[in-house]
């Protein structure tokens, strides 16, 4: 059983570093897109607004695994979650390394290390939020998978969105449904494959 956990834990900790690096190689091929930029106005902006936008699409990002990686706990049998939990420390620090290894200051990493501890509070309360809310919603009547997964995905959408408009969100803004879009997939594509190592059946959170 150690050997098997053993294993695991390298399995994981090597999938960390590889969605480490999906983050920013993602978040670029989004920022790049001719509708998102279409969408903010984008050659109006200072560089600034611009690489502040792209921090944005990062951070939302790395908030996305992490509230996934915390249901994956959730389900997980007793032995693999220490190691999940070791696993998404491990994510955020495989993330922050990438800068160093880009050669970037230790006092723009101190930012990033804020930026990151401070959002991912924020994430938290509204994911909870948005669980409570949808609790007694009939399309997710007997599915808690369906529900988690909506409240994750919900949560990091609005918050993307909240902070790149700067708090300045009108009803029915269409960078909402491109944001989720991109969100859900993923979500889908990218933590799936830890769902197949620890079952299928979520726990109430």
């Amino acid at each position: 059983m150690k050997d098997l956990q053993r294993e695991t834990a390298k399995l994981l900790l090597a999938s960390s570093q590889g969605i480490a690096k999906v983050i920013p190689a993602a978040s670029f091929e989004f920022w790049e897109r001719k509708e998102f930029r279409e969408l903010v106005n984008f050659t109006k902006l200072s560089r600034t607004e611009q690489d502040r936008m792209f921090n944005e699409l990062e951070v939302s990002l790395l908030g996305l695994f992490d509230l996934h990686l915390t249901y994956i706990a959730s389900i997980a049998q007793n032995e693999y979650r220490k190691v999940i939990s070791i696993l998404q420390k491990e994510l955020v620090a495989s993330f922050i390394a990438l800068f160093s290894e880009l050669g970037v200051e230790k006092k723009h990493i101190n930012i990033w290390n804020v930026l990151i501890d401070m959002r991912f509070k924020e994430y938290w309360k509204h994911y909870k939020a948005a669980l409570k809310e949808a609790r007694g919603w009939k399309e997710f009547k007997g599915d808690d998978y369906m529900r988690v997964t909506w409240a994750r995905i919900e949560t990091i959408t609005i918050d993307c969105l909240r902070h790149i408009r700067r708090g300045k969100v009108e009803k029915d803004d269409p960078l909402w449904k491109l944001l989720r879009k991109w969100f859900t997939m993923l979500d889908a594509i990218t933590i799936g494959q830890f769902e197949k190592l620890v079952g299928e059946n979520p726990e109430e959170t």
